[in-house]
């Protein structure tokens, strides 16, 4: 009989998967002279994100992410009565926690370091608002 190795979550939050677009740049001063670069997130919790990124970007770097989330204009005018239609981007300093590297691509994880409890709350409820 063939040992079945059964993969366990180790994550306390779920991963949400939906594709979102977003910048990274590494969070050294002047910020105004480090590159950015497009990235895609590709799946995010209101702790941290897992992103790829056309540069090679090491293990335990800090960086300035921006991710977009589509529609959270929408939610800020309904509760708000804001009238912004800019929408909407997270902008936080995070690290990097793992990298895997492949040619001139990173697959990273990153974890949020400035993230508020106020704002933590506000993404964990976009994601299961938007995409669940």
């Amino acid at each position: 009989m063939p040992h079945e190795v059964h993969h366990q979550e180790r994550r306390a939050l779920p991963r949400y998967t939906t594709p979102f677009t977003a910048s990274i740049a590494e969070f050294v001063f002047p910020m105004s002279y480090q590159p950015e670069f497009k990235a895609e997130c590709l799946d995010i919790t209101p702790k941290g994100a897992m992103l790829k990124v056309p540069s090679v970007i090491s293990k335990g770097s800090v960086q300035q992410v921006s991710i977009d989330l589509p529609g959270f204009e929408k939610i800020l005018q309904t509760k708000h009565q804001s009238t912004c239609d800019i929408p909407c981007q997270i902008r936080v300093v995070s690290r990097v926690i793992w990298t895997a590297i492949s040619e001139e691509t990173s697959t990273i994880g990153i974890e949020f370091l400035n993230m508020g409890k106020s704002a933590e709350q506000a993404l964990a409820r976009y994601l299961k608002d938007m995409i669940s």
